[in-house]
């Protein structure tokens, strides 16, 4: 740690755009994170476990995009600051320990990981921001929490039956107040003009956490290939899952330095408000196309059942697509129609490949993504 404070909270949006040595740590603690989370939509693969692993996984992606916006907006060599992101990979890492038994005997742990890290931020922040009251937000942002954290807990309390609806409703707590700027009695709301500042570290940060999703992806694959029994389609579907996550790769980068610069110098404010829900499609997908290999991997000729193997092996690239899309959209004004459309296909077949063996779900699904990327190349020429 540094061992002078800099002058000053706010970051130097002129500062580089690398982010610190710290920063890159943190995120090493969500490579568990994913992998975890990854194993446990692929092992709890019905309906209800697929909705039980997307409070979690969205529980966690938040933990990583309130961090990363603590270091966009104040100076990450400051020792309040790095004293934030060390705090929270005590909880990142708590918080994936728990994961596997989040709704059995230790969602308490996973409960109290996540509140104990957004409230030992939100004091932290809120002492070092308490003289320099013109660039506070972090009391507002600990009202919340406060709230979100009595249903979170209280679901680490509860009968397990009800736990997935209590965390629901924290999560929806902490996203929708997120969306409507903290609304606060006696403070108000978070001024729009604190968001109009930005620099180009911010979309590096997002950059760094999609590319270490695809990296959960391809190690995920490996792992479980290595651990089966060899036979030849377990290594046709090892094959298609490394395909798979170049052709993301691919999706990802297309006009990617446009979109950092546009978020930094033109549309900041859009950018820093909407990226953390524009990136929870993105990891998601990542996550839920991570989980449909492994189970594609272990099952490459069977049934595809229940229907909700589908909605992994499918739903994880659509998500994926349509969060790069959003983006898109939002910071530069475009809706491919080609990707609309090879999505709407995918979609379309779905209750066609339900009857099919896991391995041909995957081979279409590969089938679509990379028909996105021809068609995105044909268009990046013309432009």
């Amino acid at each position: 740690m540094t061992s002078a404070e800099p002058v000053g909270l706010r970051r130097d949006p002129k500062s580089s755009s690398r982010a610190t040595l710290l920063e890159l740590f943190f995120d090493v603690f969500y490579v568990a994170a994913f992998a975890q989370l990854s194993m446990e939509l692929a092992e709890h693969s019905t309906w209800s476990g697929l909705g039980q692993g997307l409070v979690l996984l969205l529980a966690v992606w938040w933990t990583w995009s309130v961090t990363a916006i603590v270091t966009e907006f104040y100076d990450p060599r400051l020792r309040v600051i790095q004293g934030v992101v060390a705090s929270a990979m005590f909880g990142v890492a708590l918080m994936a320990v728990a994961v596997p038994s989040a709704y059995e005997g230790r969602g308490l742990l996973f409960a109290s990981a996540y509140v104990g890290l957004h409230l030992v931020r939100g004091a932290l922040l809120v002492g070092a921001l308490r003289p320099r009251r013109a660039h506070a937000r972090e009391e507002r942002f600990l009202f919340w929490f406060v709230i979100s954290g009595v249903l979170w807990l209280a679901g680490g309390f509860v009968d397990p039956a009800w736990r997935t609806g209590l965390w629901a409703g924290a999560l929806a707590v902490d996203y929708v107040a997120t969306a409507l700027r903290h609304p606060t009695p006696g403070l108000g709301r978070v001024p729009l003009d604190q968001f109009n500042q930005l620099s180009v570290h911010f979309g590096e940060r997002y950059q760094q956490i999609a590319i270490l999703a695809l990296g959960e992806l391809t190690l995920m694959a490996t792992l479980t290939f290595a651990n089966a029994t060899y036979t030849p389609a377990r290594a046709a579907v090892f094959l298609i899952a490394i395909a798979i996550a170049l052709l993301f790769w691919q999706i990802y980068v297309l006009q990617s330095n446009t979109l950092v610069d546009r978020s930094a110098h033109w549309r900041p404010r859009q950018a820093v408000r909407l990226a953390p829900y524009v990136y929870a499609g993105v990891v998601t997908g990542v996550i839920a196309t991570s989980a449909g290999v492994d189970l594609v991997l272990h099952e490459p000729l069977g049934p595809t059942t229940p229907t909700s193997w589908v909605a992994l092996i499918v739903g994880g690239p659509v998500l994926f697509v349509l969060g790069r899309m959003s983006s898109e959209y939002v910071l530069l004004g475009q809706l491919p129609r080609s990707r609309v459309g090879w999505l709407v296909l995918l979609l379309g077949l779905t209750p066609v490949l339900s009857a099919q063996a896991p391995i041909v779900v995957l081979v279409v699904t590969m089938g679509v993504l990379f028909g996105i990327t021809l068609t995105d190349a044909r268009r990046n020429r013309h432009h």
